[in-house]
């Protein structure tokens, strides 16, 4: 399944929830703009998301209509998995051995974003708070926070409705969109996936 289009346009406000939540399908019509038929339809420009990772250093998501996602910042050529967490979250906390392990096995051709989305109450989190939780919990690859981090979970929120977290989304090579996972999953199921991301063609 591909997301070919993502309404962006007016960002939603998310109760977020540390609870898991999932869901078999989601329709494609659900996550595709829609546009009024008395307009006309402009060209659709890129929509870029502008990230920091907690070093300083810039991470940028660009959305191309038709074109899936690009992630620049990070090793080209990858698939990406995208993990929405907050350092109050204990499934959020729970799930970074496993994603460690995963792009340890998988590091050549498989990365992984933290998306941090801020404290329960809303804001950002605090640069040294945050520093100390990837310290804490040895996370090995990068996390991103402040910036555009909450308009981006606000962009996918068709396929999260609760605002739910962790919620990880799943990108091939090309950066289409793969699949999507509410709540902890176990490693042996993340991996499989991941796996078979990589092996496509």
């Amino acid at each position: 399944m591909k997301i070919k289009n993502i309404a962006i346009f007016s960002i939603l406000t998310i109760a977020l929830l540390s609870g898991c939540g999932d869901k078999e399908k989601i329709d494609e019509s659900a996550v595709v703009q829609s546009k009024p038929k008395e307009q006309k339809v402009k060209k659709e420009e890129p929509i870029v998301f502008n990230m920091k990772k907690s070093d300083g250093q810039a991470i940028k998501i660009i959305i191309e209509p038709n074109k899936g996602w690009k992630f620049e910042g990070v090793d080209e050529n990858k698939v990406i998995l995208l993990d929405f967490f907050g350092t109050w979250c204990p499934p959020c906390k729970a799930e970074i051995p496993h994603l460690n392990n995963i792009r340890e096995k998988l590091q050549k051709d498989f990365e992984i974003i933290g998306i941090d989305i801020g404290p329960r109450g809303g804001g950002v989190t605090d640069p040294s708070e945050l520093k100390a939780f990837i310290k804490d919990f040895e996370i090995k690859y990068p996390v991103t926070s402040g910036g555009d981090n909450v308009k981006v979970f606000g962009a996918v929120s068709e396929l999260n409705p609760g605002g739910s977290i962790p919620f990880m989304l799943l990108f091939n090579k090309k950066g289409e969109y793969v699949r999507y996972y509410i709540g902890m999953k176990p490693e042996e199921m993340l991996f499989s996936d991941i796996k078979r991301t990589i092996e496509m063609k």
